[in-house]
């Protein structure tokens, strides 16, 4: 069974009335797209590509999802639709060179829509490169914010195969520079229709697993925290904690065996990933920025789920005075024992299972695995201290001595 934009929170107490469920739409722009949620979903491709008027569509997909192609022609076959070409030279962390290639590519195929099968990478690989292709000059050119010009790109349908990023729903984007990771924010890289069928997840290995599902959890932890959040998107972040939370550890140990699992940590992934366009995260992403940029400098890739998650626990303890109420919920939905606990040392558990995750389940236990020690801390806070549209909405303001006080508590 499938659910599509506002049927996705029905089951929630808080969206039951109409009006709820018209804010929902409004918060999260759901007339200009269709977000289809559900076991099942990549079997509507064909009837989405013929909604969205494209018979040729150009498939863009990660290289390590090839077995993926005979389901995704299949879908297509439904509905007459022709695929030109495929293109799987996507790389992890996008570069500029690669972005520009798939800008190249997408203006020589003749498609009339694109398909994108993949991970965070190859969605953000074709958000960017699609607008490209459309507006000319290189991906560097539209560093920043909403710097992309005003111009219909061509429509996108994005079907990940993780459950982490969100990048299927997200009108943001991150491409690697020669100066590090760079973001790209416009609302002409959201794309279009976004397919999430927890079936194309359930062979994810268990560190990927892992990495791409803290991210998701991290999503949502910072979205419910931060002060551009509302009454409404707390309720998104607080399903996506209730779906994620009890079910990520089982996913990782028995994804293979727990569908159950791999449908909740895939709901938990879309809910969080939706909240970052309205909302956005909090200075557990600033300062995981500071983590992968050095590392990247110094010939480390950090997964960006481990980075944030290296951060958070130290977060979620800074932000306790003002926000102890959400990370005591996540802890409650996490399964923690908080019979007789204060806030605070639920605060202190929730806190405490983030950093236990990461340990247990990543190569990550501190900042020496990523190649980092004390010395590269003044630079990791240089470039965190940069990243105000996520420094400023965090609940409780970041200095520079909180942000040495976060990267010191896991340096070892």
């Amino acid at each position: 069974m499938t659910v599509v934009n506002e049927e996705l929170l029905a089951t929630s107490e808080y969206f039951a009335s109409a009006e709820r469920q018209r804010e929902l739409g409004a918060f999260f722009g759901f007339a200009k797209r269709r977000v289809i949620f559900g076991v099942g979903a990549l079997e509507t491709l064909g009837a989405e590509c013929r909604q969205l008027g494209a018979g040729r569509v150009l498939l863009v997909r990660d290289p390590g999802v090839a077995f993926l192609d005979t389901a995704v022609q299949a879908a297509l076959d439904k509905d007459s639709i022709e695929v030109v070409g495929i293109f799987d030279e996507v790389i992890p962390n996008p570069s500029v060179e690669s972005v520009d290639r798939c800008a190249q590519v997408i203006r020589d195929s003749g498609c009339e829509a694109l398909i994108t099968v993949g991970g965070g990478s190859t969605m953000d690989t074709v958000k960017t490169a699609r607008c490209v292709a459309r507006a000319g000059g290189t991906i560097a050119d539209y560093f920043g914010f909403d710097l992309v010009p005003d111009l219909t790109p061509l429509p996108m349908i994005g079907i990940p195969t993780t459950a982490g990023t969100g990048a299927e729903v997200s009108r943001v984007a991150v491409v690697v520079a020669e100066n590090g990771k760079q973001a790209v924010y416009s609302e002409f890289l959201t794309p279009d229709v976004a397919l999430v069928d927890p079936n194309l997840s359930k062979s994810l290995p268990p560190v990927l697993t892992a990495t791409t599902g803290l991210d998701a959890l991290g999503h949502a932890l910072e979205c419910t925290a931060s002060k551009k959040s509302n009454d409404l998107g707390d309720a998104v972040a607080r399903e996506a904690l209730r779906a994620g939370c009890p079910h990520i550890e089982r996913a990782i140990e028995h994804g293979a065996d727990d569908f159950e699992a791999r449908v909740q940590m895939a709901r938990c992934s879309l809910l969080a990933g939706l909240l970052l366009s309205p909302v956005n995260t909090g200075a557990g992403h600033a300062l995981g920025y500071g983590i992968e940029k050095v590392a990247h400098a110094k010939g480390y890739s950090v997964p960006h789920g481990t980075a944030v998650a290296l951060m958070l626990p130290g977060v979620m303890r800074h932000n306790m005075a003002a926000v102890a109420d959400k990370y005591y919920y996540a802890a409650g939905v996490a399964g923690l024992d908080l019979g007789g606990k204060s806030r605070e040392e639920g605060v202190y558990l929730a806190a405490d299972w983030v950093d236990r995750m990461r340990r247990k389940h990543t190569d990550y236990a501190s900042l020496a695995d990523a190649g980092l020690d004390e010395s590269d801390i003044p630079q990791m806070v240089e470039i965190a201290m940069e990243v105000r549209r996520l420094l400023d909405p965090n609940p409780v303001e970041v200095r520079v001595a909180d942000a040495e006080r976060i990267y010191r508590e896991v340096l070892v």
